[in-house]
């Protein structure tokens, strides 16, 4: 999972290079012009008197001074003469490094390139592509937290002269090529699904709730929630894909997520913490994927992560404490955040802020560690593992807190679930109800205060679409027009029936307008001798049964049959994504902590390694 690197080495190396680096920048020494360095780009004079005054601050030989001044000098030439062609042929140099490659899926590959940034996304692909010798539709590549498009320039995606790529090759082994073909177009669907749910988010069995600290659902526009639903669904499918360790498909999808909360407005996103997850979650990967110690994007993430967890539960954890009495659970978050922000500081050298973090990080997960004797205690009374383990954490180990904790939490579910169910059964029954004359949805509320006077379902409804939902207007439009009783429920109607060419014909022949033929077929699913009645009955004017004008346009049973497999077809999608969304919202709480452990020790040895 890890990649040892050579402590008393290229780390120490790269230590000791970089307090030099910052003596000669505070004493604004400029080693690339003379007397450093001569006319030709040879090495000048390095006054003996700097080299021993650096090597006594800083307990280093004076050789190793010497060595580390003169890297320091050639790398700023190198810098320097790369600027100029820049400046002169336009080509940009650019640095790549490679993970998840086939011969070494376990290890990195730096490469350096030169290129235009006028070019498309794709020209920069291609030519990895072919000094890879890798498809070019397995590479992936990154550049500051942004997922680089094959259609646009590089320059208009922030690509800059001396920029770091992230590179991913979707490809483990020869082997697995066409498994990784159908991933990357698994999340291209992933994507497509989402924004099909998220247009469906007020209606329907696939409603994502949007809630607050409490798990309260928030009450937010439309146009809003279906931009939410769509980041946070692209943000749980990589979840998934993360706990399935497939981390190169879950970066995609996570940096997917991102670019969608990021069209949210600022107020919205601050009253709930998914995005700080998102941004843990992100940098989980990089360092999954070896690429945390190279990239300024996870420093700055770690940073927006930080502050809206502390906007969402203070800076001492007050407003948590304020909803949930408690804050063990969160704590795990706050745990892997400052572990991420060790590791991060360990790879910028900032030895002593990684030490502070790191066992800032230790303290946490001792804190969130639960005793496993008490654990099957909580399991034995009838609990799932994963509820257990969040209880004893938030309740410091105590097991009979801890029941009390669950039973009151399931309680409090129960009276959200209710709600929210009550809320999608008013929004369905809304949807059955139709429109009003001036163009406004069927007041529920009032639409069943007339069914509790005694009227009937689909007369209720017809007099409330009749008076816009005026009371007093619906209850008069029921006392001048009896023939509205025997108009159908809404609810229990059948809208979906097909009405073929053939079932018209007939209707028709007994010398009925289409309109009204087609109104009656509806009203009566389709029974040909019942609708032929109702049209004699009523004189040959049926109302269309959801209140609305009827299509004038033919209903073939072959188009039926293709919008019925198109539904099938949505249906099919929708459930396979929404299996990967978590149903309760402490799920991202739940960390078993077992890789936090063993990133923690793995780092604090090497920071120990240094110290010796």
């Amino acid at each position: 999972m890890m990649e040892d690197r050579v402590v008393d080495g290229n780390y120490a190396q790269e230590l000791h290079q970089k307090r030099v680096r910052e003596k000669l920048n505070d004493e604004k020494i400029k080693l690339w012009l003379p007397p450093y360095t001569k006319e030709d780009g040879s090495r000048g004079d390095s006054p003996n008197d700097l080299i021993a005054r650096y090597a006594q601050d800083l307990q280093l030989t004076e050789e190793m001074v010497s060595g580390i001044t003169e890297n320091l000098r050639v790398h700023a030439l190198h810098k320097l003469a790369e600027r100029e062609k820049y400046k002169k042929s336009g080509l940009a140099s650019l640095k790549v490094k490679m993970t998840g490659l086939p011969t070494s899926a376990d290890k990195v590959q730096h490469i350096s390139l030169e290129i235009s940034l006028n070019v498309l996304g794709k020209d920069l692909r291609d030519m990895l592509s072919e000094r890879m010798a890798l498809p070019a539709d397995q590479l992936k590549l990154i550049c500051q937290g942004r997922v680089i498009t094959n259609q646009t320039s590089l320059e208009s995606q922030g690509v800059k002269h001396g920029c770091q790529i992230m590179g991913l090759c979707l490809s483990m082994s020869q082997a697995e090529t066409a498994r990784q073909q159908e991933d990357v177009a698994r999340m291209i669907d992933t994507r497509k699904a989402a924004e099909l749910l998220s247009d469906n988010a007020e209606t329907g069995d696939y409603d994502i709730q949007i809630a607050d600290q409490s798990g309260r659902p928030l009450n937010l526009p439309t146009a809003e929630k279906k931009a939410l639903t769509l980041a946070m669904t692209l943000h749980e499918k990589g979840r998934a894909a993360l706990k399935k360790q497939e981390y190169g498909r879950a970066l995609l999808l996570l940096l997917e997520a991102d670019k969608e909360f990021r069209k949210c407005r600022a107020d919205i996103l601050n009253a709930v913490d998914n995005y700080a997850v998102l941004c843990l979650d992100i940098v989980w990967c990089y360092l999954c994927l070896r690429n945390v110690e190279d990239l300024h994007d996870a420093d700055i993430r770690l940073l927006a992560s930080e502050d809206c967890f502390q906007r969402t539960y203070g800076n001492n954890m007050e407003r948590l404490l304020a909803v949930k009495g408690g804050s063990g659970t969160e704590l795990a978050l706050f745990m892997r955040l400052h572990l991420l922000q060790g590791i991060v500081a360990f790879h910028q050298h900032r030895t002593e802020e990684a030490g502070r973090l790191l066992n800032k990080a230790e303290e946490e997960l001792q804190r969130l560690n639960v005793d496993e004797d008490k654990l099957a205690q909580v399991i034995h009374m009838g609990f799932q593992e994963r509820d257990g383990r969040l209880a004893l954490r938030l309740t410091n180990g105590d097991v009979e807190a801890s029941i009390q904790y669950i039973m009151k939490k399931r309680e409090e579910k129960k009276e959200i679930t209710k709600k929210v169910e009550e809320e999608k059964r008013k929004k369905k029954l809304q949807k059955c109800l139709g429109s009003t004359a001036k163009g406004d949805k069927v007041n529920v509320d009032t639409y069943e205060m007339l069914l509790a006077m005694g009227f009937r379902n689909g007369a209720s409804a017809e007099a409330l679409r009749q008076s816009n939902n005026d009371l007093s207007l619906a209850l008069e439009v029921l006392q001048n027009h009896p023939e509205l009783l025997d108009l159908p429920d809404p609810v229990t109607m059948d809208s979906s029936v097909s009405i073929t060419d053939d079932m018209l014909a007939q209707v028709i022949s007994m010398g009925y307008e289409s309109d009204m033929a087609r109104n009656a077929l509806q009203k009566h699913h389709g029974n040909i001798e019942s609708a032929i009645e109702d049209l004699i009955k009523s004189g040959g004017v049926v109302l269309s049964p959801n209140g609305e004008s009827s299509s004038s346009g033919p209903s073939t049973s072959s188009s039926h049959s293709s919008s019925s497999a198109d539904k099938q077809k949505q249906k099919e999608v929708l459930d396979d994504l929404v299996s990967d969304i978590a149903k309760d919202e402490d799920d991202y709480l739940d960390l078993t902590l077992q890789e936090e452990t063993q990133f923690l020790n793995h780092y604090k040895s090497l920071l120990e390694s240094i110290k010796k």
